[in-house]
């Protein structure tokens, strides 16, 4: 199955509310041979065609549905396709020329066939009427200049002429036409209707005969609405020449299925649509059951911080609510959709998993990739803050990341999450390399770059000791690398990073509460990270005076901790002054978060 299957099985399955929008959608299902269009006016007719009122339509509520043959549907520039019911005001007046003459001559044809509507009849009586310019000036919604025709201005932004009318009918119910079904029908069987003496073949994606459509519907992505997944327009050029002789012999879709398919794909886009720099990252079951967001696949509920057990345990709650929906074999599509030119739009990722390994490949990712934060408990970064923060810049307190390298970044995140894929080398060391330059972030930001790299490093090393594959299930007692500090840890980088977390504890103990600066610890990191025992040599130098002012107890037991760790590092070793490897930031947090837990034990030791 591919992305139009499931598409076109994504349709079938939500058919019954195509052209309704639900309370928690932003656009509707679109019928089939109908598109969504921004409307900027609005005008209420009788059923006998008499002219009620006309308003601005707010953008709030401008999305519409109208009907539309394959050639309008893709039309450019001035072309003379006119929609057939809701169309631009140069369309509806005169002053168009043939585009007006298209239209009138499209809806006549419409009025008087057999699958005419009391709405299309009332519109038609209108417009041959020839008042709509002066009713919109009257209505003083246009302004009209000496000749009578649109001046200059602008309706909601958008030039006179090119404002999209749409129509109410009252007292028809529903009077809009944008919401009417009987109406959506009458024109899917006229146009249907059309169609039945073009030559049929057999169509790919439904496996049925049918009228092949060779132009395709555009608009798929709301942010490239001109760029479109299919398209075979040049014959002189080479888009297919070389291999085939016409297009259809490359692929047959059938007018049918590539409206529905289409249809589907912008309506998951535009509702269940994740957009991470630019493109856009779906996530659906084909049959319409429920599965979480890429956006936030799954964030802890709990109030209080949570241990690691109860966040696998909120986690296998929270997934298992999606999961008792959907039976083991059903499928789960994961696609990313980018228009690389404003006139295609390329699919730049697409797996199918079923729903069984669609849930054990998150529940991996969840549990592998989290960190103990200290005043959040467990947490998991999403794939936006991992990306944000290894490639991104720090503007005032926030970071940012230029929408290129968001959308590629992103995707290869979310390939290690959907696909059981390791997570890249190049992207860990680029966190890893800015988490050791903390004095270039402020302090909200470096601690968010820390629990994000030490969260990452985890995984990254784990998955690399236990050589993960797609088929692998991780296991709590095949972790190598923990949550919590391990003092049995022997690893010279991770020993090296609880030194380093004692020698700026020590320092900032010392503090008062409005002191800001920076222990030598942390101003010395980059030269640690690089020279470990040379830099440390100098710190522990800048100490002597603040261990001086230390309660003696607390003196007591900083000595005994860089004791323990300096007798765990082998003073023969000849490696001890190498650069440290990316271990040490997950030293440095453990080391100092099991400071702080005992910090408040100390002082109420102290006061005793």
């Amino acid at each position: 199955m591919g992305l139009l299957q499931a598409a076109y099985r994504t349709y079938e399955a939500y058919s019954d509310r195509a052209g309704s929008l639900r309370d928690e959608e932003k656009e509707a299902l679109t019928p089939i041979s109908h598109i969504v269009i921004n409307a900027q006016i609005e005008i209420t007719l009788s059923k006998e065609g008499v002219f009620q009122s006309a308003r601005a339509v707010p953008k709030g509520e401008n999305k519409t549905i109208v009907p539309a043959t394959i050639e309008s549907a893709n039309r450019v520039g001035d072309n003379c396709r006119a929609h057939p019911l809701c169309d631009q005001l140069r369309y509806l007046a005169p002053f168009g020329g043939d585009k007006f003459v298209a239209y009138l001559s499209q809806l006549e044809e419409w009025a008087e066939s057999d699958f005419s509507h009391p709405t299309v009849r009332a519109v038609f009586t209108y417009i041959k009427g020839g008042t709509i310019l002066r009713d919109l000036a009257n209505a003083d919604l246009i302004v009209l200049d000496e000749c009578g025709v649109p001046g200059d201005g602008k309706v909601e932004g958008t030039e006179y002429a090119k404002c999209l009318v749409r129509w109410r009918v009252i007292p028809d119910h529903p009077s809009a036409c944008w919401q009417n079904p009987s109406l959506f029908d009458c024109f899917a069987r006229l146009y249907a209707s059309k169609y039945q003496e073009e030559p049929k073949d057999l169509c790919m994606i439904s496996g049925q005969t049918d009228m092949v459509c060779e132009m395709h519907p555009k608009g798929v992505v709301a942010l490239s609405y001109g760029a479109k997944l299919i398209s075979a327009n040049d014959s002189s050029g080479f888009t297919y020449r070389g291999r085939f002789t016409e297009a259809r012999q490359a692929s047959s879709i059938g007018y049918t299925a590539s409206q529905k398919a289409h249809s589907a794909l912008r309506w998951l886009s535009v509702n269940h649509g994740v957009i991470w720099g630019g493109r856009t990252f779906l996530c659906w079951n084909p049959e319409g059951k429920p599965v979480p967001s890429l956006n936030v696949l799954w964030t802890s509920e709990e109030e209080e911080k949570s241990d690691f057990v109860s966040y696998q345990n909120q986690l296998k709650k929270t997934l298992g609510g999606y999961e008792n929906q959907l039976k083991p074999e059903d499928d789960v599509v994961v696609a990313a959709l980018d228009a690389a030119t404003t006139g295609r739009l390329s699919v730049t990722y697409y797996q199918e998993l079923k729903s069984s390994d669609f849930f054990a490949h998150i529940e991996r990712w969840y549990t592998t990739c989290c960190w103990d934060c200290d005043f959040y408990g467990i947490q998991s970064p999403p794939v936006r803050r991992i990306v944000t923060f290894a490639y991104g810049t720090e503007r005032g307190d926030r970071m940012d990341v230029e929408d290129k390298l968001l959308r590629e970044h992103a995707q290869r995140v979310l390939s290690c999450m959907i696909d059981c894929r390791p997570i890249p080398k190049d992207l860990v060391r680029a966190l890893v390399t800015r988490a050791g330059n903390p004095l270039v972030y402020n302090h909200r930001n470096r601690e968010s770059l820390l629990t994000i790299t030490c969260a990452l490093i985890r995984k990254y090393r784990n998955d690399d000791a236990c050589k993960a594959d797609r088929e692998h299930h991780w296991k709590e007692n095949e972790e190598e690398w923990k949550l919590a500090l391990d003092t049995t840890n022997n690893d010279r980088s991770y020993l090296f990073g609880r030194w380093l977390a004692v020698m700026e504890q020590v320092e900032r103990n010392t503090y008062d509460k409005k002191e800001g600066r920076e222990p030598n610890a942390i101003r010395m990191q980059s030269v640690f990270v690089r020279r470990p025992l040379y830099a440390s040599r100098i710190i522990t130098e800048q100490l002597k005076p603040y261990f001086e002012k230390l309660h003696p107890n607390t003196r007591i037991r900083y000595r005994r901790i860089i004791e323990e760790i300096v007798d765990m590092l082998d003073s023969k070793d000849l490696e001890l002054e190498k650069s440290l490897e990316d271990t040490y930031l997950l030293g440095y947090y453990h080391q100092r978060s099991a400071l702080f837990r005992k910090k408040d034990k100390a002082l109420e030791t102290e006061e005793d």
